[in-house]
Order: structure tokens, then sequence, then C-alpha cells
């Protein structure tokens, strides 16, 4: 593990040969903002982050990268693994990374003193070796946690981000962010910026920390303007309004068109900058404009393909081989299609009630669901664990949308309910350890 101190610095700094004198340090620090550090840390060991990690760490000049783990058990299996991300692709050579740096976070329920060593917290049947001591600030953090999971998970780090830090939240569903906000950082002055995300790429586990890519897909990013200071919070659960209509973009940029990176916060232009630098992640920067409409589009195919193969114990591609599931994908996608188009926040976007109608919805939905026709989906895998799923971030979020805008929701609200329901019955029967029939390996 290295412990060098590793920044990035600006072009004009970058371009010195000789160390500066006493005078030359004085003065440089009362003109020159402070250096971002090149460090980035990511916050979530599954499919998304590793892919995430591994692409920064191949890189030809990588960035120093530092995995947190909350569980003893993500430690050991990287350490047992090599402590390395291997990536497998069709046809191609497997990809290995290393250089990794870890940092253990006590599990969010454990009940810790605040003084408690490191050493202290090492899982005493297993002696899983301690990482060292963590540094105290983080500049660049990428959340890749499963939603429900992003509060519990950022709590025991938060006090280490700051108002130049910048926070990529890079997961499926919408309305993280202002859950952070409200529950994390509630004052507008001293909260971290954040960059939003979406990613298209196929990747699927093949053990600990190997992954196979089996669709070549995308990421899309868009930064959030800052809150004004004077901003109040919304009450109750944040949506993705109060961030749009509270920080619009600056009048001088054209809606469509995303920031430049030198007009952004130094943490901000770092992490775009090397994300779009890494080749196979094939990232895009897009207006935050852009971006939400491409947020909404994914979140309409999930609303979809998740809830039903979950109530229909399927794979993807099933769902399209049976008229009445059909009909119901052409309902559901109706009633999220009149909330979607009906947001205040997409009102000047063009071409809006076209891109997102029930007809274009329901042949994305199509794509997607014959593109991915041989899996199962998240949701589905997460009920067949016995696991909390992200619907009340998927078909939750647009019944909250509905609920602001007054409009009926009920085949959401149905669907969000039949789904923890099944969700509960499979729960009860892991606990009892009670086989869940019925399904394919």
């Amino acid at each position: 593990m290295s412990t060098r101190a590793e920044w990035w610095t600006s072009r004009q700094d970058s371009r010195s040969t000789s160390p500066p004198s006493p005078h030359d340090i004085t003065a440089a620090t009362t003109t020159t903002p402070l250096v971002t550090p090149r460090r980035i840390h990511i916050l979530g060991s599954g499919n998304v982050g590793n892919l995430v990690a591994h692409s920064l760490r191949t890189l030809p000049n990588p960035p120093p990268v530092t995995l947190l783990f909350h569980k003893f058990s993500k430690l050991e299996d990287f350490q047992s693994s090599g402590s390395r991300i291997e990536l497998r692709r069709p046809l191609k050579e497997v990809s290995i990374s290393y250089g990794y740096d870890v940092e253990l976070t006590p599990p969010p329920n454990a009940v810790v003193a605040a003084n408690t060593p490191l050493e202290a917290l090492v899982n005493p049947n297993t002696g899983a070796t301690p990482p060292p001591p963590p540094q105290k600030r983080i500049a660049s953090l990428i959340i890749t946690t499963k939603a429900h999971q992003t509060i519990a998970a950022l709590r025991p780090i938060s006090e280490r981000l700051t108002r130049d830090s910048t926070i990529l939240i890079l997961q499926n569903g919408m309305g993280v962010l202002e859950e952070i906000k409200a529950e994390i950082f509630p004052d507008p002055a001293s909260r971290p910026n954040f960059v939003l995300g979406i990613t298209t790429h196929g990747i699927y586990p093949e053990g600990p920390f190997t992954l196979m890519q089996k669709g070549m897909g995308t990421i899309s990013l868009g930064y959030v303007q800052r809150d004004h200071p004077e901003t109040p919070d919304p009450k109750g659960k944040g949506t993705a309004r109060s961030w749009f209509t509270r920080s619009p973009p600056p009048p001088s940029e054209h809606p469509d068109k995303p920031p430049p990176l030198n007009t952004l916060p130094p943490s901000s232009e770092y992490l775009l900058s090397t994300l779009l630098s890494a080749k196979p992640l094939e990232a895009t920067h897009l207006s935050i404009a852009e971006l939400l409409s491409a947020q909404l589009e994914k979140l309409a195919i999930n609303a979809v393909i998740n809830p039903l193969t979950v109530l229909f114990n399927c794979k993807n591609g099933e769902l399209l081989e049976n008229f009445y599931i059909v009909q119901n994908m052409r309902l559901i996608l109706w009633e999220v299609s009149q909330v979607l188009c009906a947001l205040p926040e997409l009102a000047a976007l063009p071409g809006r009630d076209v891109r997102l109608s029930p007809e274009r919805l329901y042949d994305l939905v199509i794509r997607v669901a014959r593109l991915t026709s041989g899996n199962y989906s998240s949701m589905f895998q997460d009920v067949r664990n016995g696991k909390q799923t992200e619907i009340d971030y998927i078909n939750g979020y647009v019944l909250d949308r509905a609920r602001d805008l007054e409009l009926a929701c009920t085949v959401n609200f149905m669907l969000i309910n039949m789904v923890k329901s099944k969700g509960k019955i499979v729960q009860g029967r892991v606990a009892a350890q009670v086989p869940f029939v019925g399904l394919e390996d």
C-alpha cells in the first residue's frame, strides 16, 4: 500500500522544474487555491464499483484508488483474491488490476466507541489484517452501493467530506441525492459538490472481485449546480424536482450543453476529467437536463422489467413471450409516462412528450428485455436472496412524484406492495430455511 502523497496540480504548477523559494511558497499560499488530491475513494464493492475501480487503475497514469469496505467478509474476500480486480470480456484477454488501498469503515449498526483503534475492530475469528488508519479528508468519492444502503454506508465517512469534495452517485433508481442532502449534509453552505451518473454496462460477477462484461455500455455523468445557501431544503422525502428547480444552470449556459470542466470546482473537474479519460468506461459528460431525461428513461425501463420479473418469477426475455404480460407492461408505462411528462423540471426539454411517451418507452423496454433476455433482473435476484430491493427508488420514485403532482398512480402503488409482499414471503422462507422452489439456476 502506498503512503506517498500524490496530488493533482494545475498545469501551471506542473510546468515548474525548479523547487520554489520560501518567498514563492508564501506568495502561493495567499494566491493559489489548495491543490486537489488525486486519490479517489469508492464506496460500494459491487459490479459497478469494481468496474470503475478497475478502469481507473488501468489508466496510463492511474490515480490512487481506495476501496471502502464496511464488512469484514468483503475485506477478507478482497485479500483472499490477491487484492486485485479481474475483468473478463468475451473473445478478449483477461485484464487484472492491482495497487489498491483499502479502508475498513465501521458497520452501520455497530456500536463502537469514538476512540476505538481500528485494530480492535479486526474479526477475531479470522484475524483479517487491518488496513492502515484512514486519511482524514476525502476529495473525490464515488458511491455505487444499492440506493437503500447509501445513507447508512455514507454516514461513517461523512465528516471526511467538505464543501471542496465531490461525490459521484452512480446507482440505480432516483431520489438518493435529496436524501443525502436532508440527512447527511443539511447545510447547503458546507455540503460537498455532487455529480450524478447512470450506466448501461452489462456486468456480472464470476467470483469475488472477478467480473464478466457481457455487454459494452456507457456511463453518463452530469454535474449538479450547488444550492444557494439561503435556499431551504424541501420537507419530507426529496425528489429530482427540488435539486433541479432550486439550482438551475447559469443563464449563460445553453440548456442542452454541459458546463465546461474548467468552470467547475477543482475536485469536480478532476473527478470528471479522470473518468472521461478511462476508455473502458465509455463515459460522457451531459448537461444536467439531458442526464435527468436519460435517468428517467432508465427508471421507466426498470419500473417495468424489475417488478414484473419478480412477480412472474422469470427471466427478462420471458416477459416478451406472454401477451398478457405485455398488456401489463403497456399499462405500467402509460402511468409512468403521464407522471414523467408532467414533471416541471422537464418543461423546457425539447421533445419531452415524444421522448417520454408510452410508445417510445415501450420500445426501449422491449429493446432492453431482448438484449438481456437470458438474465434475471437485479430486483429478482435481491428477492430470491431474501434481500431488500430498490423498488422504493424506482416505482416508489414515480409514486412520490405523482403525489407531488396530485396524479393518480394506482398501478405503481400496487406493484410496490406486491413486490414487497413477495419479498417478505421469501425472507420468511429463508429465515425458516425453506427452499424457494421453482427457480432456475
